[in-house]
């Protein structure tokens, strides 16, 4: 009981400081296909940080995710552009399960919103690992509620 309050107190506390949730589906190489969620959180005017976790049966293990992205809504630049928001950035990943593994992150993404409150995205990433831990490339497609 001790263990799940100090837990608890944090995940409400992240789930506070959130602007958006996410869910994802994608694909990695050695991950096979995922499933998981997300939250986002708006740092600065074009800077935002996003911690996602995917389960991963083919690894058999948990993908985690922590990445602080470069998203700027390109209507600020062209009104005709507005809601489309490509992004890059990294971070750390890893893969927790039987065979852990641990890297840094690069990604590279497109969200283009369909209304002020949702947007759908694509992104790609890859996963410099650390050590002799591989170097892989993941896929995700999914959605994000604001």
């Amino acid at each position: 009981m001790r263990r799940l309050l100090p837990l608890l107190a944090l995940l409400l506390g992240l789930a506070g400081a959130q602007s958006a949730i996410e869910m994802r589906f994608g694909y990695g190489e050695g991950l096979g296909l995922t499933f998981g969620a997300g939250v986002e959180s708006r740092l600065r005017q074009n800077l935002f940080g996003r911690l996602a976790a995917e389960l991963a049966p083919a690894a058999p293990g948990v993908a985690l995710e922590a990445a602080l992205l470069f998203k700027p809504d390109l209507g600020q630049y062209d009104p005709s552009l507005k809601g489309l928001l490509p992004y890059f950035g990294g971070g750390l990943s890893a893969v927790v399960g039987p065979s852990l593994t641990a890297g840094v992150s690069f990604t590279l993404g497109m969200e283009g919103l369909l209304d002020p409150y949702t947007g759908l995205f694509a992104e790609g990433s890859y996963v410099y690992g650390f050590a002799d831990f591989p170097k892989v490339w993941r896929f995700a497609l999914g959605v994000n509620f604001r």
